[in-house]
């Protein structure tokens, strides 16, 4: 069954866990937590922080050191990792692995004082569990249904990091498994809506991964075949009833190698039709020039919920969904602010986003998700057609990302957190980690 063999080969890769790969697990750890103190102040964070009960089992983070309930804060620390919508991507399970391993990991380290090392290593095999049960689910069905990825495979990444701190073995980690998978969930009508259930959906994915594993620890049991059985998730979402693949964990092409981190404050899919329309606006595009356009792209970005949307901008979570706002603020301020995505709808980037369409570039489809690729042309008032494609790669520095978002709040005391994180093996734990992240 697949969750027995998934647990078995996370068992048999963690003591192989590479040097290299637990520094990207730092990495993205870096990541997470720059989102959740940039978006520390953000109405879903503060709503998500405050039905937080008393309790003294873990940090809240970005709260000046409030403890609560260790399912609270999970929950808590989850919404402000997506607040911004500016989290890492794993762009083969469409699942934005940070907003549900992170958390979970770090309030099960902090509680059990586990060494870093261990905790990286967590985080490893969280990412990896998403990607393994993403594979056999994952169909064309699944996303005409309606599912978002990361909070239906959310759970299993969440109980695989929290199970492997808790030293539960192969067979009791299978059960944590089928229990998370009860809890796999999460619709994308937020994104025809424009509302703000979706930073709360990954949030109950992560919390429900840590309660599946820490019920295994208590001898609860699961269904081993939740993902490939007759009433799986494999038929229940994906539509699928052939039989499944096996899982294939190779620590060769692990996804935390995979995942990447977003240049923009939106969703995955249009970051690279901004940075095609950043280098359009390099050439002296005038936008107000501009009679039409068209983003070419990926058969996934054309048609993931609220992607496709040219008209229907006034919510802030549809701005940063739609590709066609997305390549207009691009265009017309040669960079994306964030304040485009809050308060009022700008009515010049409304025109232009209304003559901007869609189309499915046979080429960046076949690529995709190896290589995102995308390309945006746009004719002008005086007929030239002038159109400029996606660099290879848009440089991120997690680093960077992370000083500029937490140092408000932790003043020198990032540079405590980097080296903690970059120097995992020094002794330090995840209590005396966490205690840093006030």
């Amino acid at each position: 069954m697949l969750l027995t063999d998934l647990a078995e080969q996370l068992d048999t890769a963690a003591p192989r866990i590479s040097g290299e790969l637990i520094d990207q697990a730092g990495t993205c750890l870096l990541d997470a937590l720059a989102c959740a103190y940039g978006g520390r102040d953000l109405p879903w964070a503060r709503q998500a922080s405050a039905i937080a009960g008393s309790g003294d089992d873990a940090t809240i983070w970005a709260t000046g050191g409030r403890r609560t309930g260790l399912a609270d804060a999970v929950f808590a620390n989850s919404v402000a990792c997506h607040a911004l919508l500016h989290e890492d991507t794993h762009a083969e399970s469409r699942v934005h692995p940070g907003t549900v391993v992170l958390p979970a990991a770090l309030a099960i380290g902090e509680r059990l004082r586990s060494p870093l090392p261990a905790l990286l290593r967590a985080i490893v095999l969280g990412y990896e569990a998403i990607a393994q049960v993403s594979a056999a689910v994952l169909t064309e069905e699944f996303g005409v249904r309606g599912w978002r990825a990361s909070s239906v495979f959310g759970p299993f990444g969440a109980a695989a990091a929290a199970a492997h701190l808790l030293g539960l073995s192969p067979a009791a980690a299978a059960h944590a498994f089928g229990i998370a998978a009860s809890s796999a969930a999460g619709l994308c009508q937020w994104a025809h809506d424009g509302t703000a259930e979706v930073f709360f959906q990954n949030a109950g994915a992560s919390r429900a991964g840590v309660v599946a594993a820490l019920l295994a620890q208590e001898g609860a049991t699961g269904a081993a075949s939740a993902v490939d059985g007759i009433f799986g998730l494999r038929q229940a979402f994906g539509g699928a009833r052939d039989e499944a693949g096996p899982p294939d964990v190779r620590l060769d092409r692990m996804a935390i190698s995979q995942t990447f981190f977003k240049a923009y404050p939106s969703c995955a899919l249009t970051q690279e039709p901004i940075d095609a329309a950043i280098v359009l606006s390099g050439q002296g595009i005038d936008p107000e020039q501009v009679v039409e356009a068209t983003v070419y792209t990926s058969g996934v970005a054309a048609r993931y919920p609220g992607c496709d949307n040219a008209t229907a901008l006034a919510a802030p979570i549809s701005r940063q969904m739609s590709l066609q706002f997305a390549v207009a603020a691009a265009l017309t301020d040669g960079a994306i602010r964030p304040d485009r995505y809050a308060g009022a709808l700008d009515p010049r980037l409304a025109k232009l986003a209304a003559r901007i369409s869609v189309a499915v570039d046979p080429v960046a489809d076949a690529a995709f998700p190896a290589s995102r690729d995308a390309r945006v042309a746009v004719r002008l008032a005086d007929g030239r057609v002038v159109s400029a494609e996606s660099r290879a790669q848009v440089p991120v520095s997690v680093t960077g990302k992370f000083r500029s978002c937490a140092e408000p709040v932790l003043g020198a005391g990032v540079d405590t957190v980097l080296r903690a994180v970059r120097e995992p093996f020094s002794g330090t734990d995840s209590a005396e980690f966490v205690a840093h992240l006030r």
